[in-house]
């Protein structure tokens, strides 16, 4: 059974007839009802949450604003933050190149209206999870969704193919395109006896220099502490590397950890809290969409490291597999995490034939040039 929900008839929905509505409520009710700059400032979209059987999925519906977050923008993903993360390859006459390349196709972008989307399980987050989904559930989604917007392209974001290989095949029988979208590094713990004796010792180094760091891990965070653990973030995201990042509100982070939605680890000397990481698991994964520290601190403090290490910790005392996201390659490298291509999947079919080609467009150049570039530069 499907069925669409949006803000007119939220009141309809009976949270506990789905096995994911508690989650659901806590995470998206206020914001369907007030609008999502209370959680997440740069986030302009309508919302909608689909009933599939006895799961709820959010949908974010993208409005036109050049401003927007990547996690609910494709052309501030594709284009203004790409533009951005081109000093990552420490190659001014590429980079310049680059730029040029990425503003001419931010203009045919915008022709192609690559903004006009409708993102399924779209959390907000760097990385969406997702929850198990059926061959047939996703059949009766796409189709079910193309016709309650035919004017929108119908995107899943966050897929990659060890994690998702039968959402992955299914979305191919629709007819879906595939998008390079990022490189991620992803930590089995179950596997770690088999990675290299150099990286076991390296993780083994870390533990022991959590250990004598004078540092002590936290999971409880006070109103007042929360105020820090969104300045360490902001320091790190936004001042740091974007600030087409999410743009968490406190209320946000308080929400997130009164009702349990985020596992927060913070690193304390003393009552000062110097780095956080917040958790969220869902099917066997976790990943870390909240992480901060100070940056003003020397780097021989080793702050990343340390939060670097609690997430190890964390998989390897749950055994949950770690999606440990995007970036500092090597570093993760080093530690026995392997490197992945993740696609966001694009349904265009029922779109006009200069919309398709945008996305076409977009696709060949990305799997042509992009991920060749993430392999040679290791990004």
């Amino acid at each position: 059974m499907m069925e669409l929900f949006q803000k007119v008839n939220l009141a309809k929905i009976q949270w506990s007839q789905y096995r994911n509505g508690a989650e659901i409520s806590g995470y998206f009710e206020e914001m369907m009802e007030h609008g999502a700059q209370v959680y997440i400032k740069n986030v302009d979209v309508e919302f909608y949450l689909l009933a599939v059987d006895d799961l709820l999925l959010p949908l974010t519906k993208t409005n036109g604003n050049p401003f927007n977050s990547y996690v609910v923008s494709p052309f501030s993903h594709y284009v203004s933050y790409a533009i951005e993360e081109l000093r990552e390859l420490q190659q001014p006459l590429l980079e310049h190149c680059l730029k040029s390349v990425l503003q001419c196709l931010g203009l045919f972008l915008k022709w192609g209206k690559i903004d006009k989307v409708v993102m399924v399980n779209n959390w907000l987050l760097s990385t969406n999870l997702y929850e198990m989904i059926t061959e047939q559930q996703v059949k009766e989604m796409t189709l079910f969704l193309q016709k309650r917007f035919p004017q929108e392209t119908i995107m899943f974001r966050s897929l990659a193919s060890s994690l998702h290989p039968r959402l992955i095949s299914s979305l191919h029988e629709q007819q879906a395109i595939f998008v390079p979208s990022r490189s991620i590094y992803l930590f089995y713990p179950e596997k770690f006896s088999q990675i290299s004796k150099k990286k076991r010792k390296t993780i083994r180094r870390d533990q022991r220099f959590l250990q004598k760091s004078g540092y002590w891990v936290d999971d409880k965070v006070s109103p007042i502490e929360m105020e820090r653990v969104l300045e360490l973030y902001n320091q790190l995201y936004l001042k740091k590397y974007s600030y087409f990042n999410p743009q968490f509100t406190l209320k946000y982070l308080q929400n997130a950890y009164e009702r349990n939605l985020l596992g927060f680890r913070t690193l304390k000397r003393g009552n000062r809290i110097d780095g956080v990481v917040g958790f969220i698991t869902c099917n066997g994964v976790m990943t870390t969409p909240l992480l901060g520290y100070d940056t003003t601190m020397s780097r021989k403090v080793g702050l990343y490291r340390l939060c670097s290490m609690i997430q190890t910790e964390q998989s390897l005392q749950t055994g949950l597999l770690l999606h440990r996201s995007a970036g500092a390659g090597n570093f993760k490298r080093n530690r026995g995490a392997v490197n992945e291509v993740e696609y966001s999947s694009i349904i265009v079919s029922h779109l006009p034939i200069g919309r398709r080609i945008a996305w076409k467009t977009l696709a060949f150049l990305l799997n042509r040039i992009g991920v060749p570039l993430l392999k040679k530069f290791e990004l």
